[in-house]
């Protein structure tokens, strides 16, 4: 009996040694997903605001007493004025690459881009804006949704696209 269960031990044994005498290797992991990214002059000098341009992949909404902010993922925020809950006209975009949400109080804006978090003044008469900081490293890197990450000196990771 322990002869025969030493033979079936040896036989179930033998497929985990199968490459003896070979040099073994490992297939890499790679993602299903591209980094896009921004230098960091380039990223920290993004933020404009634009003439409208049509909603691509909306997110979060933010309404403050006649203004609605709609999140286009990553992108920035398109901004709609409410004053007829009937019918919202759609009146700037606030290009801010990598921006995922916002907070709003007393017309300053603060506003999560990428990895950093900025407070902006918007005057909403003339929809001009001003700079007031800018905390740098505030927020983890993107990682892709499957989860690698991609880091490089002075880039900064957007967004992830599907290869």
């Amino acid at each position: 009996m322990k002869k025969n269960a030493f033979i079936i031990l040896c036989f179930c044994l033998t497929s985990c040694f199968t490459n003896w005498g070979e040099e073994r290797t490992v297939d890499p992991v790679f993602s299903r997903y591209e980094p896009v990214t921004l230098e960091r002059s380039v990223f920290e000098n993004a933020i404009e605001i634009q003439d409208k341009t049509a909603v691509t992949e909306s997110s979060k909404i933010y309404i403050i007493s006649d203004y609605i902010f709609v999140n286009d993922k990553r992108t920035g925020f398109h901004i709609f004025d409410n004053t007829n809950p009937e019918s919202p006209i759609k009146k700037k975009f606030l290009k801010i690459p990598g921006a995922t949400d916002i907070a709003i109080r007393n017309n300053i804006l603060y506003i999560n881009q990428a990895t950093d978090l900025v407070v902006l003044t918007l005057n909403f008469t003339d929809f001009s804006m001003t700079l007031n900081k800018r905390i740098k490293n505030v927020f983890p890197e993107l990682r892709s949704p499957d989860g690698e990450f991609f880091s490089e000196d002075n880039k900064v990771v957007v967004n992830w696209l599907k290869k």
